[in-house]
């Protein structure tokens, strides 16, 4: 009889001082204004206002977009499930992205009724642009081009998606989903929401933005997330959604967070920093792994990514084994990521001593 495999949460519940690099967490508290107004702003005991216009409002601001154009869900996720559920309405129609990717993609696609159409990256874990636009078919109704990609961090730059934007046709959606955004230090990396604003300017109304709260705000607890859409479209999503699926705390913490972005800012720094110092180290020690531009990096260990992740879990680390692929290693604090490298280190001693 086979037994089926634990389950990681279920592994992470049953050992205690896990270091967790698996789930692209911030570590740390968010900032201390963000904190401060989830404490006294708490209100648990009333419902949330289902119009959310204070968050509205704050999003307007930053994205120079009417609120109408403006989509919030629990988290990016909930609102990427409401966009296939509205986009994909026929028998066959099909999503695609690039993969490995977020596992969430395929579930939501199920949900929906909707074909999968899953492109693999390039050797390096860069976006395959050409050979996405090679398997759009008559039932495609959607790209997800996440970007930096999740989890290889690779970027497709400004004028390499502008280009892929010219050759999709109008009636194909391209979600730019930027929950990593934050992290990218390549300034020849396309604002999405810039991009979409003009590109609605010039009557082209198929790309669509989706973002987080979850990742450079630290706020994964609270799940808020949003996006930017033509108003029509956007209004369908908001229509496809529970009511006050936002929780007042969720809704508070983010336009707080949304004033204190030099905090967040600072944050994202440090998170880059040690983002290069891991790199190079790893690549001293004889990995390869590429550029990344999020808040992780990615080995691409093939067969060996399952024994890597158990030789990392053993040494008390968690992080995320993609099977056959590679592994991803989200940037934690400096000490969690030492525990990391030694467990990196002590891999490639035990090889070479094998």
């Amino acid at each position: 009889m086979t037994t089926a495999p634990e389950p990681r949460y279920a592994r992470e519940r049953r050992i205690g001082g896990i270091t967790r690099l698996a789930a692209n967490e911030l570590p740390g508290d968010p900032p201390a204004p963000v904190r401060a107004a989830i404490l006294n702003n708490a209100r648990i005991n009333r419902y949330p206002d289902p119009t959310y216009t204070p968050l509205h409002d704050a999003l307007a601001e930053q994205l120079r977009t009417p609120s109408e154009q403006i989509m919030l869900g629990a988290g990016s996720s909930s609102v990427l499930q409401r966009l296939i559920r509205v986009v994909c309405t026929r028998p066959g129609d099909a999503v695609m992205w690039a993969t490995p990717a977020f596992e969430a993609f395929s579930i939501f696609a199920r949900q929906a009724g909707a074909v999968a159409q899953r492109v693999p990256t390039q050797a390096d874990g860069s976006v395959d642009l050409e050979a996405m636009l090679a398997a759009v078919t008559a039932r495609t109704r959607m790209i997800i081009l996440v970007n930096p990609h999740n989890p290889t961090g690779a970027v497709v730059r400004g004028d390499e998606l502008r280009g892929f934007l010219d050759r999709v046709g109008e009636g194909v959606v391209v979600v730019l989903d930027e929950a990593y955004r934050d992290f990218c230090d390549d300034p020849r990396v396309a604002d999405g929401a810039e991009l979409a604003r003009a590109r609605w300017a010039a009557g082209r109304h198929n790309v669509v933005v989706v973002r987080t709260f979850s990742k450079a705000y630290g706020l994964a607890g609270l799940r808020v997330g949003y996006g930017i859409a033509p108003a029509g479209l956007a209004r369908q999503v908001r229509d496809a959604g529970v009511p006050r699926e936002v929780g007042i705390q969720a809704e508070i913490a983010a336009v707080a967070a949304l004033k204190a972005r030099s905090a967040m800012r600072e944050n994202v720094e440090r998170i880059i920093g040690e983002r290069a110092r891991v790199l190079t180290e790893l690549r001293r020690i004889g990995y390869a792994p590429g550029d990344s531009y999020g808040n992780f990096v990615w080995l691409p260990l093939a067969e060996d990514s399952g024994r890597f992740a158990e030789h990392c879990f053993a040494d008390g680390v968690l992080v995320l084994d993609i099977a056959e692929r590679g592994v991803r290693v989200s940037i934690g604090h400096p000490t969690d990521n030492d525990c990391f490298l030694r467990s990196a280190h002590t891999w490639v001693t035990g090889r070479v001593a094998a």
